[in-house]
């Protein structure tokens, strides 16, 4: 089973645009998001860039998720591969008995189970004769004030208690945000420009009016809190007399 069918987003994330699902959940970082398919994280806007827009949404986001590197350091290639699915088997188990939902993608985020684990990308590790396979533990945001620092400890806690087989390993990476779905906030971040630029219009008077230009652009995200995100649409407009 491949990870392409319900599409990360992103947990991160040039020049070839590619079309987010209806159901897409995606990871947000604190830069801008970059739909690229060679780059499936987040970039941050280079010099001469625009940056975000100041007009847009700003909300909750669904997930707190945190990287995980499942991986493997023993001399033998095969061995390290068996002990890496090894653990992450294991870890799929214990995550299903602790209500912490394991998902997985290089732009859209799916829920990863035994049956497709060994669809996941296996790449080397930091050091000689490591592989290793990234997942993202998600855990909704609850109650009327999450925290990052509770979920991760959640989390560490979570991966220490996992039994290592061989010489397999877990590396745990910055507790981030996702979010389901962003396309559905168009309409609202839309409505957010709408009500700004004719308040900016009305500053000079009657008979001035308003037109506005990019909205049929791509919808960025992009985390502004510590568990609220940014969305928006790169836009311009102008006054002038009706």
């Amino acid at each position: 089973m491949s990870f392409r069918g319900t599409t990360l987003a992103l947990a991160g994330l040039a020049s070839l645009l590619v079309a987010v699902p209806a159901a897409a959940q995606v990871v947000v970082t604190g830069a801008r998001q970059d739909r690229s398919v060679t780059n499936a994280y987040f970039r941050n806007v280079g010099a001469g860039a625009s940056g975000p827009s100041a007009i847009g949404l700003t909300r909750r986001a669904d997930y707190f998720v945190t990287p995980l590197f499942v991986s493997s350091d023993s001399r033998d290639s095969e061995e390290r591969i068996e002990e890496l699915f090894g653990m992450l088997g294991d870890t799929i188990d214990r995550a299903a008995a602790e209500g912490i939902t394991l998902v997985a993608g290089s732009y859209t985020l799916e829920p990863v189970t035994r049956e497709n684990m060994r669809s996941l990308q296996v790449v080397g590790g930091n050091r000689p004769d490591t592989n290793r396979a990234q997942i993202y533990a998600r855990i909704p945001l609850a109650g009327a004030t999450p925290s990052v620092r509770e979920t991760s400890e959640r989390i560490a806690a979570f991966v220490a208690a996992i039994p290592a087989q061989g010489r397999s390993f877990i590396d745990v990476g910055t507790t981030g945000l996702a979010i389901d779905n962003p396309e559905q906030y168009r309409d609202e971040v839309v409505r957010h420009i709408a009500e700004e630029s004719r308040r900016y219009a009305a500053m000079f008077g009657n008979g001035y009016g308003v037109e506005i230009r990019g909205l049929d652009s791509d919808l960025y995200w992009q985390q502004s809190g510590e568990t609220e995100i940014f969305l928006y649409i790169e836009h311009n407009f102008v006054i002038s007399r009706s």
